[in-house]
């Protein structure tokens, strides 16, 4: 009986493959990325309204702001191409290929297989000690709760009950109950912070418009903070205009202490934004040397002593082969985070400088910023 179901669902699919492509139609003209990030932002504004998360007066503003940029990015639209005619041998093909994945699929395949119970297992594969804190924090949030019913004027706790939903990684419950505490407390910049924080948080750390209007707020009490700066850059960036948010996220780190917890942060989103602007290279993404089934069992076996014995000569190894290659600069990377591990900051930081050395000219810059964090670490 399946069958007769699973080529319904494939000729449903055939459908919708081909309807659109087959009435295409030339285009006009096409929006740019950026104008297409406006419009949705004008959308997330009129839902924002619509759900009380933002007034009358403050939708007005941030919709002219808006549609500000809307123009300008217009300005700089270019035409598209046109789209290629329908190819009729490409539609037979699509068809061909669908019906016979199904009928592949109806011979070799078991449907009848039962769904693999995902939560159950996650449940038993959790450490105890983390099943244990998840269920003291539902508890406590259960009891914030329970209190704020009959004292929702007490701003502390809708703060207290934000980090509880945050720990727990509810960041839509987080952004509810720091909208509670900004509204009971409009004066307050770090919950006017908070709050805008919970929102980006929610929304797959994008500065939405809502976001956008309470960090101009943020701002206008505290214009020097970094916290309400470094959020608008980042919608600067999200937006296309990376050389605003580059210059922006550059001024906030000329002011800040080395040791500031917000510095590695911005240094990320300082290369990202340089490596846009084609003004430096990405440094190489380091992967964990790979070991098969057994090799991790046998590891697993072994005492403390003998596994740090082991990591030793996992590293010494890594060291003798990046004196052979020495222009792998992922090589000299992973060398100088394995030293970490083992405790040697004067090999790591020796690496990183074997690094900087045999660097292209793009890369020095953030292999020396690297070696300066290294060697700011106790």
């Amino acid at each position: 009986m399946y069958i007769f179901v699973l080529i319904i669902f494939s000729i449903i699919a055939i459908l919708f493959v081909l309807l659109p492509y087959l009435k295409a139609k030339e285009p006009e003209g096409s929006i740019t990325p950026d104008i297409d990030v406006y419009k949705a932002q004008l959308d997330e504004l009129n839902n924002d309204l619509k759900s009380g998360i933002i007034d009358e007066e403050e939708a007005s503003r941030t919709k002219v702001e808006i549609e500000r940029r809307i123009l300008k990015a217009a300005d700089g639209r270019s035409d598209v191409s046109p789209l290629e005619k329908p190819n009729n041998l490409l539609s037979l093909a699509m068809v061909v290929i669908i019906l016979f994945s199904a009928a592949f699929y109806a011979v070799i395949g078991t449907p009848g297989m039962p769904d693999f119970p995902i939560e159950e297992f996650r449940e038993q594969e959790m450490p105890e000690d983390r099943a244990e804190a998840l269920a003291q924090t539902d508890d406590l949030i259960a009891k914030v709760k329970a209190r704020l019913a009959t004292s929702p004027e007490e701003v502390q706790g809708w703060g207290y009950l934000a980090n509880l939903e945050m720990n727990k990684g509810n960041f839509q419950q987080a952004a509810q109950a720091l909208y509670q505490a900004h509204i009971i407390a409009p004066d307050v910049f770090d919950y006017q912070l908070m709050y805008a924080e919970g929102l980006i948080m929610a929304s797959n750390e994008r500065v939405t418009p809502a976001a956008m209007i309470i960090l101009n707020k943020a701002r206008k009490m505290a214009p020097e903070h970094p916290g309400p700066r470094y959020y608008l850059a980042l919608a600067d960036f999200q937006a296309g205009d990376v050389e605003v948010a580059h210059s922006e996220w550059k001024s906030i780190q000329a002011n800040l202490e080395s040791n500031d917890p917000m510095m590695p942060l911005l240094n990320v989103w300082i290369n990202r934004a340089e490596v846009s602007l084609g003004i430096a290279e990405p440094l190489p993404q380091t992967r964990a040397p790979s070991i098969t089934a057994e090799q991790a069992e046998t590891i697993q076996n072994m005492s403390a002593d003998e596994q740090q014995e082991l990591i030793r000569q996992m590293v010494l190894q890594l060291a003798i082969k990046q004196e052979e290659n020495p222009t792998n600069i992922e090589g000299w990377i992973r060398l100088s985070r394995a030293y970490m591990v083992l405790a040697q900051k004067d090999e790591a930081i020796a690496a990183i400088q074997s690094a900087i050395e045999n660097a292209p000219d793009g890369q020095k810059a953030a292999l020396e910023k690297e070696l300066e964090n290294l060697t700011k670490l106790d």
